[in-house]
């Protein structure tokens, strides 16, 4: 008895997707095993963004903590300068910033003609463009559920109207990234369906770990 036999109750196009979604996340293992150490270097980019604003600005930096606690991943602490003009907005938003250009040049070397090998195109995805916008996912529903963070340093209370601007942004964030996988990975590439049904366990994965659902 094969395998699509012992799963007859479950469509045909059902189980290619299926198997279609995990072939995907199985030829990205290396990746997954990585995401601790990668999670580490993500924290002091994000750290040296926030770092960054505040020493460009003329600010002094008191503490740099990348490694993270129960309570957060890391934080920078400073002194702004006493006579000049000082932005904490530009220092709330930096890492998100740096995140969503990295993502832009993610999105600019998917065009290139030539295909990439899958361990160049798969590191593009996964880490230039899956990981910073994954990073903004973790800032921005943490904020929309109420929590204290980089947005609400930012933006101040979450309205009905910055509620719209992120799901709006979210969808099209994740518009974007189809085409932009299917250049990367050329015949490996997800079809649409597959490609959304991952998007939004990802997305809910997410919202489950920051919002603390799970």
């Amino acid at each position: 008895m094969n395998g699509i036999a012992m799963n007859e109750n479950i469509p045909p196009r059902e189980v290619s997707m299926l198997r279609e979604i995990w072939a995907f996340i199985r030829r990205h293992w290396l990746h997954v095993l990585l995401v601790p150490p990668g999670a580490l270097l993500v924290t002091v980019l994000h750290e040296s963004a926030h770092a960054f604003a505040v020493w460009v600005q003329g600010g002094t930096i008191l503490e740099f903590v990348w490694l993270p606690t129960t309570e957060r991943w890391g934080y920078v602490s400073y002194d702004p300068p006493v006579l000049r003009g000082f932005s904490t907005f530009f220092v709330s938003i930096a890492p998100y910033l740096l995140w969503l250009f990295l993502a832009a040049v993610a999105a600019a070397l998917s065009l290139r003609r030539r295909p990439y090998g899958f361990a160049v195109s798969s590191s593009l995805y996964f880490w230039l463009f899956v990981v910073p916008l994954a990073d903004v996912a973790n800032a921005a529903f943490p904020y929309l559920d109420g929590r204290s963070n980089d947005f609400l340093h930012a933006f101040g209370p979450p309205s009905w109207t910055i509620f719209e601007e992120i799901a709006l942004l979210s969808v099209l964030a994740l518009i974007i990234g189809h085409p932009v996988q299917r250049r990367l990975y050329r015949t490996l590439a997800l079809r649409l369906r597959s490609y959304l049904v991952l998007s939004l366990a990802a997305v809910f994965f997410i919202v489950g770990l920051t919002v603390r659902i799970f």
